[in-house]
């Protein structure tokens, strides 16, 4: 049974990744909360992973995160719940990369002009649509979990703008040096 799973929302971010590094455990968990948290329990009951690494592309919610940078997350939030309901998620680094908070939406650009952006003495924001379901569903089944993005365009850009092809490409490099580098620690 495979010790470390790496996730992706879709077979497009996976791609690269996959031709890279055959030998990975890869595994496609959909786009959005649901979706992504369903298919992670299924896989977690039948393979009893020790810790998951969720990767994909995301947008910037300001200047501060170029587009093509692979970064991150620390924390990982449900956008839009109230205060009293809001959980925060923080998975466990696994790199040197740039650190960021994700805001987990239901649709592109819904993170737009919420406070959580604005301040630039916080860690830039990122926004994607798995993340807080995956943590959710890691701490529920007591698995580990990390959290990795690559930067496709800024939150609000039209979609002919975002650079896809550029961050599932970088995302793949990055991700074969941390592969590289745990199959050697194992």
């Amino acid at each position: 049974m495979p010790i470390t799973l790496y996730l992706f929302p879709t077979e497009f971010e996976a791609a690269r990744f996959r031709i890279l590094r055959p030998q990975a455990e890869v595994r496609i968990v959909g786009v959005g909360m649901s979706q992504a948290a369903a298919t992670l329990s299924r896989i977690i009951a039948k393979e009893q992973p020790v810790r998951v690494v969720l990767c994909g592309i995301a947008g910037a919610c300001d200047e501060r995160l170029d587009v093509g940078t692979t970064v991150e997350v620390v924390t990982d939030y449900e956008q839009g719940l109230p205060a009293r309901y809001a959980e925060q998620y923080e998975p466990r680094r696994c790199t040197s990369l740039p650190e960021v908070k994700a805001a987990t939406v239901s649709r592109c650009g819904e993170s737009l002009g919420e406070d959580s952006v604005s301040d630039a003495e916080a860690l830039p924001v990122v926004e994607q649509m798995e993340g807080a379901a995956i943590g959710a569903v890691c701490r529920a089944w007591g698995v580990e979990y990390s959290h990795l993005r690559t930067i496709s365009n800024r939150v609000g850009d039209e979609r002919q703008l975002w650079r896809a092809d550029e961050a599932v490409e970088h995302l793949a490099e990055v991700l074969c040096e941390l592969y590289d580098a745990q199959t050697e620690h194992n």
